[in-house]
């Protein structure tokens, strides 16, 4: 058993370190703060307690995230310190009792007792205020125990007031390449580059309680040399006596590599601007040749002109001796020489296939070919007689127009031909494609409308006797068949004989079936060659309604009912023609529809147009007879039924002059068809 005086030094020892621990967690210049595992405070310094304006009292055992404009995002601080053992600069927002806000950023851990076990969070805060614009920031640690000291994330160390190290932590044992043991007992000057400037900031940190961005070369063990910044503060026993300095150290390796950067980047600054300005005044020089050029190639349409004033304005601008522009005949697979620039013009009658020579060979390819050593090349076979000037080199470039090829243009040079110049080529080239092919547009154009206008004139002497066919047609065969049709009817009054009745009945009827035929081919001939009709604001309800009547007789005839469902009016854009079609869809659902059925007729609004249908219950069409319909002179499914052929087809016509549409439809309430057409609404 220990002995009473044994037990008292033992009490003493640990009063002792407690008062050491609170003297650091106290000489801290940074808020500080433990939790436990729940997040609730177990324990604050007294500049957390300046900071929240809260008595220490007041803030042991509340909640961590309660003193934040954000609870829920300090509280994940907690838990991801509880869950990766460490949080760096954790940025939180913390409202004083005042209501002052004030950004922080929190370095945090987890503690632990004597077997191991995770106590709790240790926490350091930095008011961010001032600290927003500085590139690294300084953090400021206070040792609560031995744990939280080496928890730390930055080299800590304490000093007693005479600068011999008392105690550091695993982080300054790294950075130093040296044991704790090592250390601990020796000056802390001894690692550093300047000692007497070491020396200085414990002197200073001693006099002024504390120093802020300490600046210091510390040396390691294999001699490597680290910029560090220190920020440093007293800490004091219980009794308040200053026991000696607590100072956190921060790399600034990092920060020193960035100053040395800015200072090269400012020094050259100058060079770089002077360097962008001679770019900035070539490129300037370059866009104002290009569109000088551009201005040559859009200043006529004509293909010569172009061509020659564009080349000109290319071989001034590139500062070139020469220049030959080829252009493709596609017909005979040959480029000819269309505009030149100091070339003798003996020369220019030479042609050139596909792959033969420099223009041949770049036409071929589609891509530019640039020539050197004129003097030694023979490959292309060279004359330098056709130059007024002998060049040093020779570019040639395919001008192309949507994957087209239009021709080549070729330019020889003084001196060697940069990347930004056959650039420059490359680009004026493109825009001379798109010039010789609005030129050879033009001229095709041209060409189109010459012939048009001969077409045009062939087509109007074309309707024209066309017009003059029809007027004779129906001249000529309606006079003869109305004497028929008069001769026919006397001598059936006449005859007695059964016999000679039926043949004249024949005669009748057919002659009656000549009659129908010529007038509507007449009509349809004069629908085909009209373009236009003119619209009145009609009725076409009140106008079919009038066909209904008419026809009511025929209906009767075959016991058939016609069901007019339009009650109301439907104005619409229509030319009396209208009453045609009506007349043909009426007629013909009569006609093929069998006796004692009936024939539904229905305007419905189909905004912006009125759409009107005639539905019938007769034979109904075959699918694949519906298409021709609508054709001239074609007739499906007659069933013993006289007819033209035209009807639908003057239906069609006169529906598109309107502007409508017409269809055909399966009755959907059992057998038969539903002819319809659209007319727009007035």
């Amino acid at each position: 058993m220990l002995e009473i005086s044994q037990l008292k030094k033992k009490i003493e020892e640990l009063e002792q370190l407690q008062r050491y621990n609170r003297g650091l967690i106290e000489a801290s210049i940074d808020p500080m703060l433990t939790t436990d595992n729940e997040g609730v405070i177990t324990d604050v310094n007294e500049q957390m307690v300046n900071m929240t304006k809260h008595s220490r009292k007041y803030l042991i055992g509340t909640p961590f995230k309660d003193y934040f404009t954000d609870p829920e995002e300090a509280y994940e601080g907690i838990k991801e310190a509880l869950a990766e053992k460490m949080v760096r600069d954790y940025e939180l927002t913390l409202i004083s009792q005042t209501g002052k806000e004030i950004p922080v950023s929190y370095n945090a851990t987890v503690f632990t007792d004597a077997e191991g076990n995770v106590k709790g969070v240790f926490a350091i805060a930095r008011d961010m205020t001032q600290y927003k614009k500085m590139e690294q920031e300084i953090r400021e640690s206070q040792l609560y125990n031995r744990t939280l000291i080496e928890s730390s994330l930055d080299p800590m160390l304490t000093t007693d007031t005479e600068a011999i190290i008392t105690d550091v932590n695993e982080q300054m044992i790294n950075i130093t390449g040296r044991s704790r043991e090592e250390l601990i007992g020796t000056p802390f000057k001894e690692y550093f580059t300047d000692p007497e400037e070491a020396y200085e900031g414990i002197v200073k940190t001693l006099a002024q309680k504390m120093v802020r961005d300490y600046e210091l070369t510390l040396v390691s063990q294999d001699d490597s040399k680290i910029p560090v910044s220190y920020n440093a503060t007293l800490f004091t026993d219980a009794n308040g006596c200053v026991k000696g300095v607590f100072a956190i150290a921060r790399d600034m390796t990092e920060h020193k590599r960035l100053e040395g950067e800015l200072k090269s980047y400012t020094e050259n600054l100058e060079v770089m601007v002077e360097e962008r300005t001679e770019e900035l005044r070539v490129q300037q020089k370059r866009e104002v040749s290009y569109n000088e050029i551009l201005t040559a190639l859009n200043a006529s349409i004509d293909l010569h002109t172009l061509l020659t004033d564009g080349l000109n304005e290319i071989v001034k601008h590139l500062n070139a001796p020469f220049g030959v522009v080829y252009l493709y005949d596609a017909e005979n697979n040959v480029l000819k020489p269309a505009a030149s620039h100091a070339v003798n013009k003996d020369i220019l009658t030479e042609q050139f296939e596909l792959g033969e020579g420099i223009p041949g060979e770049t036409a071929l390819e589609r891509k530019p070919l640039i020539i050197t050593d004129i003097l030694q090349n023979g490959k292309y076979h060279i004359e330098l007689g056709i130059m007024e000037t002998t060049p040093e080199t020779i570019m040639s470039v395919p001008i192309v127009f949507h994957k087209n090829l239009l021709g080549t243009i070729v330019i020889g040079f003084l001196t060697d031909v940069s990347e930004d110049t056959q650039q420059f080529l490359q680009r004026v080239v493109s825009q001379f494609g798109i010039a010789i092919n609005n030129a050879q547009s033009y001229i095709m154009v041209q060409n189109m409308a010459q012939e048009l206008q001969e077409y045009s004139g062939q087509l109007e002497r074309s309707n024209q006797l066309k017009d003059l066919f029809t007027d004779i047609l129906r001249h000529d065969l309606l006079n003869p068949a109305g004497l028929v049709r008069g001769f026919t009817d006397v001598l059936m009054n006449m005859e007695t004989d059964e016999k000679h009745k039926e043949l004249l009945n024949k005669v009748h009827n057919n002659n009656e079936k000549l009659i129908d035929l010529v007038e509507t081919a007449s009509k349809f001939a004069k629908l085909e060659s009209t373009e236009e009709l003119e619209f009145e604001r009609n009725d076409i309800g009140k106008i079919f309604k009038n066909i209904v009547d008419d026809f009511e007789p025929l209906a009767k005839e075959k016991e058939m009912a016609i069901e007019f469902l339009a009650d109301g009016e439907y104005f619409a854009k229509a030319n009396p023609i209208i009453e045609d079609v009506f007349s043909n869809l009426l007629s013909n659902a009569i006609k093929y529809s069998p006796k004692g059925s009936q024939v539904v007729i229905d305007i419905q609004d189909t905004a912006p147009d009125w759409r009107v249908s005639v539905t019938d219950f007769g034979f109904g069409i075959a699918e694949e007879d519906k298409s021709k319909l609508f054709q001239r002179f074609k007739r499906v499914d007659k069933k013993g039924i006289k007819g033209t052929g035209l009807g639908l087809a003057i239906v069609k016509r006169i529906v598109e002059l309107h502007g409508g549409d017409v269809g055909i439809e399966n009755n959907p309430e059992g057998q038969g068809s539903v002819f319809w057409i659209t007319v727009e609404k007035a």
